[in-house]
């Protein structure tokens, strides 16, 4: 072999090399271009899903929500019924109805069958309380902050709480000075929350303007925490299941007949054949004249 051969034969493997090596190269990087595609697809897919889940969620929600006006509107025609007979009882019994958006359970309670918060007294709060505190010293503490919170002086009942408690406690803001004008204020109060707000709710009102509760309206519940005779938290907790036996001899009778108050207590919830689920309770009070023959005194609404 010649050396021009030799050369020309070392040339031609020297460029077979290099090709098999551009082609490792190129190989490579192909994979790793699938790799980065077939990441960027799987995250686009991914993403896909859950905007379409979250539109779907969003959507099964507003559904829900329309649904429960729709529940309340009904609600309301019932309240402009005149005849006991034929309308809905107003002593909160539940009516079921099926809709071909979904299911709602609806019902109507007289707003004296209903503790109001700004009319109660000391001991009424301190049994309503058992709902959110097992401890009797904490539940006499809230109720004198309660009331604390409502009167204009600054003298401080025992367990109660005024303007220089707030504070001293770091909050930015002090007593109210005047009656609750919503239920979710109470969630200002010192000892109060949202938590204890919302299940405290479906027993009280701020709109019956009654110091006392009509039984004849009253859940089974919130009559046997403010007729049970023994205060022991135990006790009372009990009462949330069942009446106590000495409830017997109360007339509990109930109905559609005449209203103690104007206002009342609807509560809707629905419920839609996707899922959604939406509550609104609402205090409505009749009006004798003008266009709108009521009022909406209290509105709120959960998903």
């Amino acid at each position: 072999m010649t050396r021009q051969t030799a050369h020309n034969s070392r040339r031609v493997k020297g460029s077979f090399a290099a090709s098999r090596h551009n082609r490792g190269v190129a190989l490579i990087l192909v994979l790793w271009l699938v790799a980065l595609l077939t990441i960027i697809a799987a995250s686009f897919s991914t993403q896909s899903k859950v905007e379409s889940r979250l539109a779907g969620n969003a959507k099964d929600a507003l559904q829900a929500k329309l649904l429960a006006e729709s529940g309340f509107s009904r609600a309301v025609m019932e309240l402009m019924v005149i005849s006991p007979q034929q309308r809905w009882n107003f002593n909160g019994q539940l009516y079921p109805l099926q809709t071909s958006q979904g299911d709602l359970e609806i019902s109507i309670r007289n707003a004296s069958g209903l503790l109001d918060l700004n009319k109660a007294s000391g001991d009424q709060l301190n049994r309503l309380f058992v709902l959110i505190s097992d401890n009797p010293e904490e539940r006499e503490a809230l109720a004198d902050r309660l009331n604390d919170w409502r009167d204009a002086d600054d003298l401080r009942r025992l367990n109660g709480a005024e303007d220089k408690d707030y504070r001293a406690a770091g909050y930015d803001y002090t007593t109210a000075g005047k009656d609750l004008t919503s239920l979710e204020e109470l969630a200002y109060v010192m000892g109060f929350d949202a938590a204890r707000v919302n299940r405290l709710r479906p027993y009280v009102t701020l709109n019956s303007d009654a110091a006392t509760v009509d039984f004849r309206y009253a859940s089974q519940q919130l009559t046997a925490l403010l007729t049970s005779s023994d205060q022991s938290g135990s006790e009372l907790t009990e009462a949330l299941d069942q009446l106590d036996s000495e409830l017997a001899d109360l007339d509990l009778s109930q109905g559609g007949g005449s209203s103690q108050s104007k206002v009342f207590r609807i509560e809707v919830s629905a419920r839609t054949k996707q899922g959604g689920h939406a509550r609104i309770v609402a205090d409505v009070g009749l009006k004798n004249r003008g266009r709108k023959p009521y009022s909406i005194h209290s509105w709120y609404e959960s998903l």
